[in-house]
């Protein structure tokens, strides 16, 4: 595999360097050897000007070169692009200087200048090299934390995706026992479940929502669930106001409070009441929610993916396990959920 190609070249900074060092290479050809400016300024713009050819050439070459001996393939090249390219601006600086004092000092410096044009090459054929190689690194990891983030995206779209048809299964079933006995709230719960799927809908491209977007599904929610149990289910809301513009993941509440009334309701014949407090703390909000548990009434069965699915969807939004815990007594079951600030 070729080495990456991609590496910034800023003109202005390049030649502004360049200048710089023709300047200081004339200046001292000047005042450490004598030679006259209008000379030493010749020199030192055709040697830098072939030097600096090289230099593109060779980081071009560096570029078809395969990775493996990159390292002594690129030393090799550099010691045949520094003899070339200061025997060519040997050739070229004695047909436009025929001093003999000059050609005579040129003759003599030639070996310093190979090793100048050598060090030259080398260093910035390396520079070349780890650089691409910085690059090609960082793109990878780039590439691997854009696939870490598409999967966590996707994994996320299908838990949301999961919890419709859930909630949408207990509804239908629940429609179902109600259609003989009661045809008129079967009904009922038929609009109140098509408003709760349209407002599902309409945001399922939403991952997140304010507290009070999530209250307003809530009471569509409960409304249906009302329809089912009548008097025997009360609800009780507290929230403080300040959390109305907070955001949190969608539908993260109406799991909660289906499990409370599974765990509450289901197995009972009398009337309980669900508590729900949200409270706003200095790392986010805290939901509360408690319901009535009896220990010897079980739940009816269910796919058990509320609790499970919302506590995947925690982790993958916050990276966290401890967001959400639940405490059991013989007489009350509760669930204690902390949402941090949107990451």
């Amino acid at each position: 595999m070729a080495i990456s190609k991609n590496l910034p070249v800023s003109r202005l900074p390049l030649a502004g360097a360049v200048l710089l060092w023709t300047a200081a290479y004339a200046a001292g050809l000047h005042y450490f050897f004598t030679i006259v400016w209008e000379v030493a300024v010749t020199d030192s713009g055709l040697f830098n000007l072939v030097t600096l050819s090289s230099v593109v050439l060779l980081y071009a070459v560096i570029g078809y070169l395969p990775r493996t001996g990159i390292f002594q393939i690129t030393l090799g090249v550099a010691v045949v692009f520094a003899f070339l390219s200061q025997w060519l601006a040997q050739q070229a600086t004695a047909q436009l200087i025929t001093d003999p004092a000059y050609l005579d000092f040129l003759n003599q410096s030639m070996p310093v200048r190979w090793a100048m044009g050598f060090i030259i090459l080398v260093s910035t054929g390396v520079a070349f090299i780890f650089y691409s190689r910085w690059r090609e690194v960082a793109e990878a990891q780039a590439r691997e934390t854009d696939t870490r983030l598409l999967a966590r995206e996707a994994e996320l779209h299908k838990l949301q995706l999961q919890l419709q048809p859930h909630f949408l299964f207990n509804s239908l079933n629940s429609i179902n026992a109600l259609i003989q006995l009661k045809p008129d709230q079967a009904r009922e719960m038929v609009q109140q479940l098509s408003d709760f799927l349209r407002l599902t809908i309409s945001r399922a491209d939403e991952p997140w929502i304010t507290f009070a977007q999530e209250l307003e599904y809530l009471k569509t929610y409960l409304a249906i669930e009302k329809v089912r149990f009548g008097h025997r289910l009360e609800i009780n809301i507290q929230a403080d106001n300040e959390l109305n513009d907070f955001s949190i993941p969608t539908l993260v509440l109406q799991p909660l409070l289906e499990n409370a009334i599974k765990f509450g309701l289901y197995g009972t014949t009398g009337k309980i009441i669900i508590q729900l407090i949200a409270k706003q703390t200095n790392n986010g909000m805290q939901i509360e929610i408690t319901n009535p548990f009896d220990a010897d009434m079980q739940p009816s069965t269910g796919s058990g993916f509320g609790l499970s699915g919302l506590q995947r969807r925690l982790y993958l939004l916050y990276a966290r396990n401890d967001l959400m815990q639940t405490q059991r007594t013989p007489e009350m079951f509760t669930v204690n959920l902390i949402i941090p600030p949107r990451p």
